[in-house]
């Protein structure tokens, strides 16, 4: 399981500037902004963990779908850390996936493909809604960004004059200095933004701005402007006039209706509905909607970007730019994950995040589930550690891949460091996912099972299987283990493999039905879609890890079992979203949310009751957080 380094290719700044030029980003951009609007694309809103003193890590999943060939699927995230005055840093990574394979294949730095996209975007939009005989652009901002517009705009128009203003008048001078100088086109700084934009037939905001800089009655007849640089609800770069005059064009609709600033200040103050958005860019592009309607018309086109085109940037340099020989980040292969990532590392670990996980001294956003084509999902799930990093796991699952001889689960852990943002690395996920989810169960069993439970009982015989019998042959004295699995033939060699392994009896059943019934503990590990395990089946004082779901809808034990359990899950809040097995008891009315007895990092700290009795059944339900991959991961990045 896992990928080696080799077959990574990673990019980082200066090799995307070197790389990736307007006249690549400027088409890879376009089409994505096309497919986004004719339903090629699938994407989740921006989600946020807030990090305190204006720090945020922000998760962009998104997927190209619906092709005839395999496209791509991934993530961004980045860090914003604002410095106090105004200023903000951006760092991270664009995590692209074969949509073939579910390998993840590329990672891109962050920032640097966000600064050249984002200005591609803006003259994708231009080249569509500016006259055609536009020739001079007014930049409303002096940073990183207001320079690529330049270069961009100019390669989709012929610009005969640029117009500059930025707060700071001898910064302005130096800047429109360097936009003449890596342009060839005459620039002059301004001293007010109201005399940069006028004469203009195209204007950008690309400013930090949190209330507006730029007003509609600066703004000439038949002008486009470009508004770039706010990002969120609580930010807006130009006035409500502005907003209303215009023909109001976004690069995705319902991220404006969400997080875009001017038009949800202008819609809050009742001079317009969701209706005046006029159309997406894409759908312009597409030819689906108007453009520009007349000459006079001002058109404004909002962005916000999505992730749809950092992928389609990255996915250009995957597929065209030369890869890197090294990669300038760590990166943990599955090979020595599995190495360094023991059992008796990883339990101690993994009890730990369970128990700050309860203690409110973690954060985490429920889990995205991006459906792909094919049956196949994309799994986002961001988090941070109060005392380490941040950072998210993004899993693909493609359960045909068994019949390729792929790995069903495939993905990475990406993590930040909590003082500067910066990506501190990237560790295959799939690896820590099958070690620390045994880990997770073996902590369960030890808290929960009778201390002279023996014998185990294995429902499946996969990945987790083995795994599960490695991590709890750590907590338990076995003496047995009983292994059922719907192929018998397969049950048997897993049997043999395992019974070798660890030098233990190990037996098949017939069913699973067989397997459970004398067990002490009992895993359930399969991916089942329907019950396999009757609670009628289970010994009193037995211990039961349910396992193999991990979203809501397959269900691997029935009704009877979870109302008959003390009901221990591994997170609360993500059992009642996710946790398959008691939706379904709870949607037939056998059971309410009280059912969840208490999280399991609440019965280690000492907080909650585990087993009552000995004659109790006990049920830990496991769907894996990543604060437990956080924590997992954290180590094997760690310079000692």
């Amino acid at each position: 399981m896992g990928f080696a380094p080799s077959g990574l290719a990673v990019f980082d700044a200066a090799a995307v500037r070197a790389a990736l030029g307007y006249g690549a980003a400027i088409p890879a951009v376009r089409q994505a902004m096309v497919d986004l609007s004719t339903g090629r694309v699938r994407q989740q809103l921006r989600s946020f963990i807030s990090l305190g003193a204006g720090r945020t890590f922000a998760i962009m999943p998104a997927a190209f779908v619906g092709a005839d060939r395999p496209g791509y699927f991934g993530a961004k995230l980045v860090s914003v850390y604002n410095d106090g005055q105004g200023r903000k840093a951006h760092e991270g990574l664009v995590v692209l996936f074969d949509g073939a394979s579910g390998r993840p294949v590329c990672l891109a730095d962050a920032a640097e493909v966000t600064a050249i996209r984002t200005a591609a975007a803006s003259a994708v939009a231009t080249d569509a809604l500016a006259r055609p005989e536009a020739d001079t652009l007014a930049l409303v901002g002096i940073g990183r960004q207001a320079l690529a517009h330049a270069l961009a705009l100019s390669s989709v128009r012929r610009l005969r004059h640029i117009r500059v203003w930025g707060r700071d008048p001898a910064k302005a001078l130096a800047f429109a200095a360097q936009v003449q100088a890596a342009t060839g086109i005459d620039t002059q700084a301004h001293d007010s933004v109201q005399r940069a934009v006028a004469g203009a037939a195209i204007v950008c905001t690309v400013t930090a701005a949190a209330d507006p800089i730029l007003r509609g009655d600066w703004i000439a007849p038949g002008t486009h402007v470009n508004v770039v640089g706010s990002s969120g609800p609580a930010q807006a770069e130009i006035d409500t006039d502005l907003v209303a005059a215009s023909r109001f064009i976004v690069d995705h609709r319902e991220h404006v209706l969400v997080h875009g600033g001017e038009f949800l200040r202008a819609k809050a103050a009742g001079i317009l509905g969701n209706d005046h958005i006029a159309a997406e860019i894409g759908a312009v592009l597409a030819g689906q909607a108007p453009g520009r309607q007349t000459a006079e018309q001002i058109t404004v086109y909002k962005s916000l970007g999505h992730a749809v085109q950092d992928l389609a940037a990255t996915a250009w340099l995957y597929e065209n730019a030369r890869h890197p020989a090294t990669s300038p980040l760590p990166i943990v292969d599955g090979h020595a994950v599995a190495e360094r990532l023991g059992y008796d590392t990883c339990i101690p670990i993994v009890r730990q995040a369970m128990t700050a996980l309860s203690k409110g001294e973690t954060q985490q956003l429920p889990r995205g589930v991006l459906p792909l084509d094919h049956g196949h999902m994309f799994g986002v799930m961001p988090g941070a550690l109060n005392d380490g990093p941040f950072g998210a796991k993004l899993v693909a699952v493609f359960p045909d891949n068994f019949d390729k001889g792929l790995p069903s689960h495939q993905g990475v852990i990406v993590l930040f460091d909590r003082d500067s943002g910066r990506p501190l690395g990237v560790v295959d996920g799939g690896e820590v996912t099958a070690i620390r989810t045994a880990a997770a169960s073996a902590v369960a069993t030890d808290a929960l099972a009778r201390p002279e439970a023996k014998t185990l009982a294995l429902l499946g015989y996969g990945e987790q299987a083995l795994t599960h019998a490695r991590a709890i042959a750590r907590v338990r004295r076995l003496s047995r283990i009983t292994v059922w699995g719907r192929a018998p033939d397969r049950a048997a060699a897993f049997a043999a493999r395992l019974g070798a392994e660890l030098g233990l009896p190990v037996r098949t059943a017939a069913s699973a039905q067989e397997a459970v019934v004398d067990a002490d503990i009992v895993c359930t590990v399969t991916a089942a879609k329907e019950p396999i395990l009757q609670g009628a089946w289970v010994a009193p004082g037995a211990h039961v890890n349910v396992v193999g779901s991990s979203i809501a809808g397959p269900a691997e034990v029935d009704h009877d079992l979870v109302i008959r359990s003390r009901f221990i899950a591994d997170c609360r809040e993500h059992v009642l979203r996710q946790g398959a097995e008691f939706l379904r008891a709870k949607a037939a009315g056998l059971i309410g949310d009280a059912h969840v007895a208490a999280e399991i990092g609440e019965v280690l700290a000492g907080h909650a009751e585990g087993r009552q009795s000995a004659e109790q059944v006990t049920l830990y339900k496991s769907l894996g957080h990543v604060v437990q991959d956080l924590a997992a991961a954290w180590p094997l990045l760690k310079k000692d």
